[in-house]
């Protein structure tokens, strides 16, 4: 490696420092370049270098080189040795010389010994190895800096949390080593920052449990149900060991102690099964490289006379295979652990000053529309002016949404959170359940993902503890004893589609009305198969016959009903006897603009939902019909609405115009529909919500409003007040 002309040894140093940190001992492009700068510093340090530096380079460039060619089995020791190496090499450049730190050099020398399976060479620290112990220092405070504790705690609990839902699928896709890697970095990081920090419990915890990823990744272990039940035993542990943490930092108390001897106990229970990663003898026949027989001399000569040395290098040195095909070999055999996808640039930014900049561009674009919709500039003949103002609009749409979707988020890890859940709830039930997620990158607002937590925990737990059956009753009906749980997301016509789909025995149609007339919900008149499915979303419903500790309370479904509504979404129920039911909640992209259609009431403008209207009509004289007891109706081919005069609801005055003069919106809401009079529909558009204020925010019937292109306030009607108000 060449340094940069004129680099000093200290920058050179700090830059090594940094590849030191990011190095992992499957990532061979990264020791590749750890070792070319390696050796551009022995040759540096041959000239201007320190005395004793040229010793550690010469021991880092061993262990390198052994890494790379996979020959020490502590691979996870040795990139920590690399660290320590190069933090001693930074030492001595600054003229610290190893008697002015012994505890590092005897630490160091410990490591390289034990990395390499050698004696600890003898090193001229100054301090017998018995005086090192007794001149340890005592740890220090774990709360010297409070800041980066409470930050640590936060990303902890982050880390925790994606590690959870990884372990899940992991356990789904035991082969996805990529997923490995991935539960594996969080451990990393969680016992580097902790270690940082003296809180060695949780550095000691989040060890053991990356020492055992290790050997997953290293092919010494294959993931199992009884691995995924101790990674997330350690995780519960972890978690433990940081609400202790929190609190004692709040109170200024010390630490619990936490009895680590269990979780010790459950890794060493776990046996030693082999992978299915292809060994590297396998993969040199099956590129034709090496043949099978001398492939199996090479071993038997590894098992007879060479016990332990690899087998790569015994085939160099018979000259069967040159070192070249060896080494693509062995970045084959790793690469079986898919490379990590190169994620983007990213920067944290506060909440808070995200939504004032999206509040800022719906300003901005209510402005423009003011600006372009204003009298004097429809006059205006100007040709540049009509095309900046083009341009103008042009760019405001772009920023509105590039300023939306920096709130955007995927909604794959809020469907990965099921996965335990699922998982958890099968094991109560005795149910076995396949959980399949779809469309895990659609992007949702973020502060919708945390709203529709909760509906989704209710809906999936309903889904398990109702929806599917035992195996035993799903073989009686012909159906494979696993049940099958989808959730899927996407989507459609602006608007975000969440579908949670189970096999199972559907809605019971029968007992649910039966309930609901014994507790007087409903008449005896009939009512349509999506009117009865909405039953459930009564507040305390349930046809459960016995209350579990999963379900049956009646009171998850209601929860649901009011976070959709809350939402300006809908649900939607699909269900068949025996083949299974699908919840579809349909939810806005954000919750700052509303998909709406602008009609005309009396001198007023009104915004209705979008995803609510199903048509528009003109009805004839004759499809109009006034019934005693029922009030008046529109005839929509054949059924039969009831009208809704939006004037009078509404309070406007004014001569109130006949249907077949006005206009008709069909307009649905939990499977009931109603026909909305209005005077004229001025056209659909994407609105940004207002709140209306103290004065108007508790008025039935209306949910919000906007301020339209020609200045003029819109009110947004709320579907749910309007159809109460309308009975």
């Amino acid at each position: 490696m060449t340094h940069e002309p004129g680099m000093d040894l200290n920058e050179v140093l700090n830059r090594l420092a940094l590849k030191a940190v990011m190095l992992s001992p499957d990532d061979l492009p990264a020791l590749g370049a750890f070792l070319e700068e390696l050796e551009g510093l022995k040759d540096r340090l041959s000239e201007e270098g320190p005395e004793d530096a040229g010793t550690v380079v010469d021991q880092l460039l061993t262990v390198v080189q052994r890494l790379v060619l996979q020959e020490i089995p502590a691979a996870l020791e040795a990139v920590e040795l690399l660290g320590q190496g190069v933090a001693l090499l930074q030492q001595l450049a600054a003229g610290r010389s190893p008697q002015a730190c012994p505890e590092d050099w005897q630490a160091y020398l410990r490591l390289l010994a034990g990395v390499m399976g050698t004696e600890p060479p003898a090193a001229d620290t100054g301090v017998e190895e018995g005086e090192t112990a007794s001149a340890t220092p005592a740890p220090a405070p774990a709360f010297d800096d409070p800041e980066l504790v409470a930050n640590f705690l936060t990303e902890a609990g982050e880390h925790l949390e994606g590690i959870e839902t990884r372990l899940v699928y992991l356990e789904q896709h035991p082969d996805d080593l990529e997923a490995v890697n991935a539960i594996f970095r969080p451990f990393h990081t969680i016992k580097g920052v902790a270690g940082f920090l003296n809180l060695d419990q949780i550095q000691a915890a989040g060890h053991e449990l990356e020492s055992l990823l290790d050997r997953v990744r290293s092919g010494t272990l294959k993931v199992t149900p009884e691995l995924v039940d101790t990674i997330l035993f350690g995780v519960d542990l972890l978690r433990e060991m940081l609400a202790d943490l929190s609190e004692a930092l709040a109170a200024s108390r010390p630490l619990q102690v936490f009895d680590l001897s269990s979780l010790a106990a459950r890794i060493a229970a776990l046996a030693d099964t082999p992978s299915p990663t292809p060994r590297l003898g396998e993969i040199l026949v099956q590129e034709g490289d090496l043949g099978p027989e001398e492939l199996e001399a090479a071993l038997e000569r590894q098992r007879q006379e060479e016990p332990g040395r690899p087998l790569g290098e015994i085939l160099v040195d018979q000259g069967k295979v040159a070192p070249k095909k060896v080494a693509q070999a062995l970045v084959q055999q790793l690469s079986e652990v898919k490379a990590e996808a190169a994620s983007p640039a990213a920067i944290k930014v506060d909440l808070a000053k995200l939504d004032t900049l999206v509040d800022l561009m719906g300003e901005l674009v209510i402005v423009q529309s003011q600006v372009r919709q204003n009298p004097a500039v429809l006059a205006a003949a100007d040709q540049k002016l009509v095309r900046d103002l083009g341009q103008m609009a042009r760019i405001t749409t772009e920023l509105q949404k590039i300023s939306m979707s920096l709130r955007m988020v995927p909604i794959g890890a809020t469907l990965r959170r099921m996965t335990r859940l699922v998982r958890d709830l099968a094991h109560k039930t005795g149910k076995l359940v396949s959980l399949h997620l779809e469309g895990e990158d659609t992007e949702i607002d973020r502060n919708m993902v945390e709203a529709i937590y909760d509906p989704l925990v209710h809906l999936v737990r309903n889904a398990v503890d109702h929806g599917l059956e035992t195996p035993e009753e799903r073989q009686a009906q012909g159906k494979p004893p696993e049940g099958r749980l989808v959730l899927r997301a996407y989507h459609k016509g602006g608007s975000v589609i969440l579908d949670i789909e189970d096999d199972g025995r559907g809605l019971n149609r029968a007992a649910i009305l039966a309930k609901a007339r014994e507790r007087g919900l409903v008449g005896a008149g009939e009512l349509s198969p999506a009117q009865i499915d909405h039953l459930i979303f009564e507040p305390g419903f349930s046809t459960a016959s016995q209350v579990t500790e999963v379900s049956g309370r009646g009171v998850g479904m209601d929860v649901v009903k009011q976070t959709v509504e809350r939402l300006r979404g809908k649900i939607d129920i699909h269900s068949r006897p025996g083949e299974g039911t699908r919840f579809s909640l349909r939810l806005p992209l954000t919750l700052a603009i509303i998909d709406g259609l602008v009609v005309r009431v009396a001198s007023e403008r009104y915004i209705l939902p979008t995803v609510a209207v199903r048509e528009s009509l003109r009805p004839s004289r004759e499809d109009y019909f006034t019934v005693e007891g029922k009030g008046e109706l529109i005839r929509v081919r054949q059924l039969l609405l009831p009208l809704v005069r939006l004037h009078r609801l509404l309070g406007l005055t004014g001569p109130v115009p006949d249907p077949w003069e006005a206009l008709i919106l069909v307009v649905e809401h939990e499977g009931h529909c109603r026909a909305f009079l209005v005077d004229e529909i001025l056209g659909k558009q994407e609105v940004v919500i207002k709140s209306l204020g103290q004065l108007l925010q508790n008025r039935p019937g209306l949910a919000g409003g906007t301020i339209l292109g020609d200045g003029r306030v819109g009110l947004i009607l709320d579907l749910g007040g309007v159809f109460s108000l309308a009975g």
